[in-house]
């Protein structure tokens, strides 16, 4: 058991389903010290095991939505800050020292966004839109998460955040293109049923049609995706049809109900 003098002012908080294949890598990228809470909504596979052998605070609850489960998760951190991961995300270690260094300094910023950066393919990305930078770490109490699908801190008072850019936090998201169609698939659907939901309409044939080719030259030319290299250029090529996916299934989604409507008639 951890001697106070040992432990480290940052509760890690994620939720898992079935991450038993990458749970271990993000866990071995985590500083020693922490507090460690997951929240589970029902593993079959090797998760829990791997969870409790880390040392983790394991809990479980029936899956609603993606904000309503991370928000379960902050109320078990006990810590001063804390920091929000998902279990295919792992810690380079410049990252951890930076995450460290904020936490024993205790500044006065509340929160912090991280440089994320994708692997695909193999390899670590770093053009092409496949970073971002997004709030990871914040004091407790100041944020919940909202948002049903693409869930996002929302913050009780305006705060000021500052990038960490040394080091990287590595999203290793797909296992390889199966699964990222898989998910392609899975979100574009969820996304799609969202817009549908709030009643939002597509955009006209024309910039629907447009909107691939586009976003293949932002991504592959302008943001220089072909310097990534063969995983790069796949990438681009692959992620420029997203938008027009979840739009067109948006379509298919209101043609259908419309013509439900008028037989209902």
């Amino acid at each position: 058991m951890e001697s106070p003098i040992d432990q480290i002012d940052l509760s890690v908080v994620m939720i898992t389903l079935n991450e038993g294949a990458c749970l271990r890598r993000c866990f071995e990228s985590l500083p020693k010290g922490i507090q460690l809470v997951v929240v589970d909504s029902g593993s079959s596979d090797n998760t829990e095991d791997i969870c409790k052998e880390f040392g983790a605070e394991f809990y479980t609850r029936p899956f609603d939505n993606y904000s309503s489960q991370k928000n379960h998760a902050l109320s078990y951190a006990k810590r001063k800050w804390v920091l929000s991961l998902d279990a295919d995300e792992i810690l380079d270690d410049q990252m951890t020292s930076t995450i460290l260094g904020v936490v024993r300094s205790d500044p006065k910023n509340q929160a912090f966004r991280l440089r994320r950066s994708l692997v695909f393919l193999g390899r670590k990305m770093r053009y092409g839109k496949t970073s971002d930078y997004p709030i990871r770490l914040f004091r407790k109490g100041s944020a919940r998460f909202e948002g049903e699908i693409h869930e996002r801190l929302v913050f009780e008072s305006s705060v000021t955040t500052e990038i960490l850019a040394t080091g990287y936090l590595w999203h290793y998201s797909y296992d390889d293109l199966s699964d990222y169609f898989t998910k392609f698939n899975e979100y574009t659907t969820k996304i799609a049923a969202g817009h549908q939901l709030h009643r939002s309409s597509a955009p006209s044939v024309l910039k629907l049609s447009a909107r691939p080719w586009t976003e293949f030259l932002y991504r592959y030319i302008i943001r220089l995706g072909f310097l990534d290299g063969y995983p790069g250029y796949c990438y681009a090529l692959i992620s420029s049809f997203y938008s027009f996916i979840k739009y067109a299934k948006l379509k298919e989604m209101n043609t259908t109900n419309l013509v439900g409507e008028l037989n209902d008639r």
